[in-house]
């Protein structure tokens, strides 16, 4: 399993729909107001090829594949949990 870090600027009202084909993965994380961390089997183009079902022209989406050397700041004591017991 990896973790992917997912981004998206929406100009559709569609994030209903979105929002629910991330938490379909699963293990999910809300980072922020429009990102997001999924674990899962799937390479990212596979991850990017499902979500693009769910956006509307002009819409934007990223999906990255986490690295274990990251940084973060601000966050709960639950979050970074979250982020250290996925190992990336």
């Amino acid at each position: 399993m990896a973790v992917y870090c997912i981004s998206y600027d929406l100009k559709s009202d569609n994030y209903d729909s979105l929002i629910e084909a991330i938490k379909s993965y699963g293990l999910w994380w809300h980072q922020s107001e429009s990102t997001w961390f999924i674990e899962s089997s799937q390479e990212a183009k596979e991850i990017l090829d499902n979500l693009n079902n769910y956006l509307s022209n002009g819409d934007k989406l990223i999906v990255i594949k986490t690295q274990k050397n990251w940084w973060a700041v601000g966050h709960t004591e639950e979050e970074y949990t979250w982020m250290k017991n996925r190992n990336f």
